[in-house]
């Protein structure tokens, strides 16, 4: 018996640490982090402000044909131009978001 409680409770653990980073993952919000992180030069919208150029608008169809998810995500970790890396400071779940929110503008 005393067996057997502790094969459920190991595989309860088991599936508790497999499915946390899964959960935590689904549950990072892309547009609140764009909102938080890049809106400021990007704006809400995808249409960059003079700060940010010479960025491409992310609402332009042109510039989302263009821009591949890991073109996006290669640029939020490393920065380019003006625009500071995030590597080290977001995670790569949070850069994942913000790049899939990035391409629904």
């Amino acid at each position: 018996m005393n067996k057997n409680i502790y094969r459920i409770f190991a595989a309860l653990l088991l599936v508790a640490l497999i499915g946390t980073p899964v959960l935590m993952a689904e549950g990072v919000d892309g547009k609140a982090l764009y909102d938080k992180k890049c809106a400021l030069c990007h704006g809400k919208d995808g249409v960059a402000k003079k700060m940010a150029e010479p960025s491409g608008n992310f609402n332009d169809a042109a510039w989302q044909e263009g821009a591949s998810l890991d073109m996006i995500l290669e640029v939020i970790a490393k920065g380019k131009g003006k625009m500071p890396k995030n590597e080290g400071k977001l995670s790569d779940e949070e850069m994942k978001a913000i790049a899939d929110y990035v391409k629904t503008l």
